[in-house]
């Protein structure tokens, strides 16, 4: 499997990353070179939590100076001051920046975008300005000299080279921990709502709560590295800790490559290490940093070792496509070929028993406006359970409202929803994910920068457990739920014929492919309804075709389905029963039959028939 694949190349790194560690000092005894090297390691372990932050959750912080600069402190300070163990002082350190960072975080991780990052920011300065400001403990702009080594018993790390296995054992497992953080349940929730946020939600991870928890993980990796920092030079100051340094420590996470954690890796120890051996570098360095930023934004925005791996992967991909021009025919047939339609067009009697059934959603006077527009003005319907009910209506009728509405993205004005006689009215999308109801989108919301299976995988959030503690530690139980959500994923690939995918970036796909893989993504988690947003706009007749097929065989299998769609071949070809808007309101509702003979319905949306 694709795992087993990535967890070998994954040992097969931290297997020469651990020969480079044990065997640079052998090889380049230097003191000074060492210096760099330890100093190279302190810096990695910020830049790899970091770009948890940046690289895989999306959110973008110029404060990790200061999560730096707190470690530094509260270690120093507490050490020195206080008299508290130094090992002691480290994980005080750490509970402090913690619970700094979630003070920090719940309302900064509200904002986005610029906002986002002149938060984190402002946080830097004031942190800066209160260590500068409060010289009666911290030593003011003089800097904190004094602070002790760390020590086990009599031996002390008291020398470079024994500092330097020291910080670069804690930087191995800094790398391994969030190596296995990205490879799980939790990495793929943090990468998904980088994707796309709504979607992401829809599937069941919780944002809010991720994004604080890869924020106080991203803090607690800097005010360790802070703690290291001051315990090996002695003495601190916040010149160390200013803003400059945080826009330094985002450069590396952007010159490396966002979202990989080798690719850290290789911006850290290049641009730590540039400055420092060409000493030249030295008083022109916040230029020199600056000038590769923009250069990196400009020609490789991915990064360096990522765009070197995009490329690799890139050429791959094009020696294995054969026929490209009949590439999307070929892929569509196996799904039209596999799938017997569970009942023909003329099954009345069929429809009749499926739609007898229990309603497994309801909407009661269901009104939305938005400023003075009014884009829902309390409609009415029930969706059997079984069943396919297609909503239909001209452009702005507020169909895509409705579906909005139904699956938690907006929060209705007045009317009620309902579903399996819960009231479901308000709840979070990932709340109603959990509860069984899921969706695709209008506008196609897949992961770019997950693979095939990587994406159909996020589609078993909702039902799974594993989260950060548990996936970064591999604690019991993780490896189990992951072969799970692997072998289901790979389950529904092939449902929808796109197993020879799996691995391939799910933005290389054409555009029917990725309709079906959202459709894949949404239909993992076993739902019990799913909403269809405009499933085969944009796709041939051939693809058409087999999303229609697919539809009909998820009914087959007992999933409802609520469909939006402008496609009336699709619509009265699958449809149990068919609910009309226009403008806002519901002008009629009844089977395909009935709705294709109603003169409101003719005159509004359909046209006159002969």
């Amino acid at each position: 499997m694709a795992g087993r694949f990535a967890r070998s190349n994954t040992m097969l790194g931290l297997a020469a990353l651990a020969a480079a560690i044990v065997l640079f000092p052998i090889l380049i005894p230097n003191p000074y070179y060492l210096n760099v090297a330890n100093i190279i390691g302190l810096n990695t372990i910020i830049v790899v939590g970091l770009n948890l932050l940046i690289g895989f959750a999306g959110q973008i912080s110029l404060g990790h100076a200061a999560f730096y600069g707190l470690g530094a402190y509260f270690s120093g300070i507490l050490t020195v001051t206080y008299q508290v163990s130094p090992w002691l002082a480290m994980a005080i350190a750490v509970a402090v920046t913690a619970a700094v960072a979630l003070l920090i975080g719940i309302p900064t991780l509200k904002l986005h975008g610029h906002y986002l990052v002149m938060a984190t920011l402002g946080f830097n300065l004031i942190v800066n300005i209160v260590i500068v400001q409060w010289d009666q403990l911290t030593g003011g702009p003089s800097g904190f000299p004094g602070i002790p080594s760390l020590s086990v018993g009599q031996w002390a790390f008291d020398s470079d080279m024994k500092m330097y296995f020291l910080i670069w054992s804690v930087a191995f497992i800094a790398i391994l921990v969030a190596l296995n953080l990205v490879a799980s349940r939790a990495g793929r929730g943090l990468r998904a709502l980088h994707g796309s946020e709504v979607a992401a939600a829809c599937l069941g991870v919780r944002i809010k709560s991720y994004k604080v928890k890869v924020f106080i993980l991203s803090a607690v990796y800097a005010s360790l590295a802070g703690s290291l920092h001051a315990h090996y030079l002695g003495f601190i100051s916040p010149k160390t800790f200013d803003v400059f340094f945080s826009i330094e420590l985002v450069t590396m996470v952007i010159v490396g490559g966002m979202g990989s954690i080798w690719g850290v890796l290789f911006g850290t120890s290049f641009l730590t290490s540039l400055p420092n051996v060409l000493h030249f570098f030295d008083e022109y360095k916040d230029i020199f940093y600056g000038l590769i930023f923009v250069l990196i934004l400009i020609f490789l925005p991915e990064g360096v070792v990522v765009a070197l791996r995009n490329k690799v992967l890139a050429k791959r991909e094009s020696r294995q496509r054969r026929g490209s021009e009949a590439e999307a025919e070929e892929a569509v047939q196996p799904a039209v070929a596999a799938i017997e339609p569970s009942h023909g067009s003329g099954d009345i009697g069929g429809r009749t028993r499926r739609l007898a059934a229990e309603p497994i959603l309801g909407i009661r006077d269901l009104h939305m406006s938005f400023g003075g527009l009014t884009a829902l003005a309390k409609v009415s319907f029930e969706v059997p359970t079984g069943s396919v009910t297609a909503l239909i209506g001209p452009n702005g009728a507020g169909k895509t409202t409705m579906i909005n509405l139904i699956s938690g993205i907006y929060r209705p004005y007045g009317g009620t929803i309902r579903f399996r006689q819960n009231q479901i009215t308000g709840l979070r999308p990932y709340r109603l994910a959990e509860m069984g109801l899921t969706r695709t989108f209008q506008n196609v919301q897949i992961f770019d920068n997950m693979t095939v299976l990587e994406n159909v995988m996020v589609g078993m959030h909702a039902g799974t457990h594993n989260e950060f503690f548990r996936s970064m530690f591999r604690l019991p139980g993780f490896k189990k739920e992951e072969d799970l959500i692997e072998q289901k994923a790979w389950e529904m690939l092939t449902f929808f014929s796109l197993e020879d995918k799996a691995h391939a970036p799910a933005a290389s796909l054409s555009f029917g492919q990725q309709k079906r893989l959202e459709m894949a993504r949404a239909l993992v988690p076993s739902p019990s309804i799913v909403l269809l947003d405009e499933p085969v706009a944009g796709l041939n007749m051939t693809e058409s075709l087999a999303i229609a097929s697919l539809i009909d065989r998820m009914r087959s299998q007992g999933v409802s389905v609520l469909l939006v769609e402008h496609d009336m071949n699709l619509v009265m070809g699958v449809s149990d029963r068919v609910v009309v808007l226009n403008y806002g309101r519901k002008i009629a509702e009844g089977t395909p039959q009935e709705v294709q003979e109603d003169k409101q319905v003719q005159s509004a949306y359909l046209g006159s028939v002969a």
